[in-house]
Parts: C-alpha cells; sequence; structure tokens
C-alpha cells in the first residue's frame, strides 16, 4: 500500500529538492498480528471480532530524501492510546518491521488463496488433521503440498533477494517455509481472510498479496509462477461468486 500511495501522490519524489522534501509526509507503517474474525450483520455492517491476542508493532518508514524523523505526536498520540487497550503495542526501528512484514507477505501469500480456493482451515497446510478421517484422506496429497509451498516459499525467496538484498540472508526459503508452516500451525483453526471474503462475495485483497508478488517480480525480473497461477484461480474463483450464467 505504501509503495501504491507513493505511486499516486508523489511519483516524481526522488527528483525533489531538499526545499520541497518537506512537504513529503512521514509514514508510520505497523504490523498486526492479533486474530480478527469478519462476521456479517443483517445490515451488513462492517463488524468484526477479536479472535486471539496478538502484538502490534510500528516503525516510521526512511524517506531517501530526509534522515529518519522523530515520531509525530499525532502518531505518539496514537500509539499511547492503542497501548492502554492491552494491544501488546510497540515502535522497533524500520529494519525490524521491514522483515516481519516481508514474512507476513509471504505467508499471506501462500496460506490465504490455497485455503480459500481449497476451502479449508490454515491447520490443513501444516498437517493431515488428527482424526478418524485421516484415514480417508490420500496421505500423497499431503506430500504434493508440501512440495508445492516449497516451490511457492523459494520463488517469493528469490524475488526478495532482488528486491531487498540486504535481507536475503534473513529470508531463505528455509526460513520462509519455517515461518509459513508455524503461522499455519498456530492459526490451525482459523479461517483466513481470503477464505471469509471468498464465502461471503467479497472482493479480496490477493491483488496485493500475490498480484503484488507477481509485480515486484516483475520488475526485478524474477519469473513468478507460483504466485501468477494463485493469483489467476483466485480471481477467476472471485468473479464466479458474482456470475451464475452457469449454475
Amino acid at each position: 500500500m505504501y509503495e501504491a500511495i507513493q505511486r499516486e501522490f508523489y511519483p516524481s519524489s526522488h527528483q525533489y529538492q531538499k526545499e520541497t522534501a518537506a512537504e513529503i509526509p512521514t509514514f508510520v507503517i505497523g504490523a498486526n498480528s492479533h486474530g480478527c474474525l469478519r462476521k456479517p450483520t443483517e445490515d451488513n455492517d462492517f463488524v468484526t471480532h477479536h479472535t486471539a491476542i496478538g502484538s502490534c508493532q510500528f516503525a516510521i518508514r526512511p524517506s531517501l530524501l530526509n534522515p529518519p524523523p522523530k515520531l509525530p505526536q499525532s502518531a505518539l498520540d496514537m500509539l499511547t492510546a492503542l497501548g492502554s487497550t492491552g494491544l501488546d503495542v510497540t515502535v522497533t526501528n524500520w529494519s525490524d518491521l521491514h522483515h516481519r512484514l516481508l514474512l507476513k507477505l509471504a505467508a499471506n501469500a501462500i496460506i490465504n488463496p490455497v485455503t480459500a480456493l481449497a476451502d479449508c482451515r490454515n491447520g490443513y497446510l501444516a498437517a493431515p488433521p488428527a482424526d478418524s478421517s485421516t484415514q480417508c484422506i490420500d496421505q500423497g496429497y499431503y506430500e504434493s503440498m508440501q512440495s508445492y509451498m516449497s516451490s511457492a516459499c523459494a520463488e517469493i525467496s528469490a524475488i526478495y533477494a532482488r528486491a531487498h538484498p540486504h535481507l536475503h540472508g534473513e529470508l531463505t526459503a528455509q526460513a520462509i517455509e519455517d515461518y509459513v508452516l508455524h503461522i499455519a500451525r498456530i492459526t490451525a483453526r482459523n479461517c483466513s481472510s481470503m477464505l471469509q471474503d471468498v464465502s461471503s462475495g467479497r472482493q479480496t485483497e490477493v491483488e496485493w498479496i500475490n498480484g503484488y508478488l507477481v509485480r515486484l517480480g516483475k520488475q526485478h525480473g524474477v519469473p513468478t509462477p507460483v504466485n501468477t497461477l494463485l493469483y489467476t484461480l483466485v480471481k477467476l474463483k472471485e468473479a464466479a461468486r458474482h456470475h451464475s450464467a452457469y449454475e
């Protein structure tokens, strides 16, 4: 989203002189790991339920034109208010938050589309369900799924290596896969936001997840067949939900 705002409102920011650089606002970026579930209402109101405790981290996005600015007073007031709610709010440096955001993007790019397409909870990506129904499931399916997941993680790692080379040592394919599986396990009973959106006939965020990775890969000359396939299938499922000609 930050890149989209920059393209839309500050397309020539790299050409700004020092005297106009101050006109570019300070961006405070955040990451949230709390569990949330949107539940429909009769009036179609936006009602979200807090389902799991996590944390919130914030950092100032550095500017290429200015030294790292101080946190604006308005942002301090916001963070103080959030901190009083018990949401475990912290302010960190951009490097640490950027690393966390890239891992979260990778997890979302795998867990969200796969669960939306398969209509399953997150835990199915980590291991077969430990109940009697496991005997009826082809175990080879899970092995194939793990292979595809490894390919997706390798693809995302290759994109990050070109786009964010300073973090390449921390964002290896294995590190990404370990993180994705960890998230799938600790959120095993959860329905991903993309599955909720598809089930409710809403537009998903695939454009900003897999679509973003496809565009980033293209920008840096990295092929993205896995993310392109996931993106295309989710968009197809979105369209199918809005057209009933073949039902």
